[in-house]
């Protein structure tokens, strides 16, 4: 997941770069993001146990912290509304 998010987000910003402004790769792109960084997130819980919902341990706060970066800026089903307005669906 997180060498397709990368990748995705190397192609919008090629895609940018290059005066192209891919408003709908870029709404999916922040779906993906969030979906990875959600993932990655919930399986670090699991590794570490009862450490995750410890105040104080990095990732209790880094799993708090993901949702609020996942709305931030729209969340998916405005990302995913926006992204088929974009492509006339």
């Amino acid at each position: 997941m997180v060498n397709a998010s990368t990748a995705y987000l190397d192609n919008c910003a090629w895609q940018v770069q290059n005066g192209a402004a891919p408003i709908a790769e870029l709404s999916l792109l922040k779906v993906q993001a969030t979906r990875c960084m959600e993932f990655c997130a919930r399986e670090a819980m699991q590794i570490l146990g009862g450490a995750g919902f410890m105040r104080g341990q990095r990732i209790e706060r880094i799993y708090r912290e993901v949702r609020v970066m996942a709305i931030g800026g729209g969340s998916e089903e405005i990302m995913n509304d926006l992204a088929a307005r974009q492509m006339g669906l």
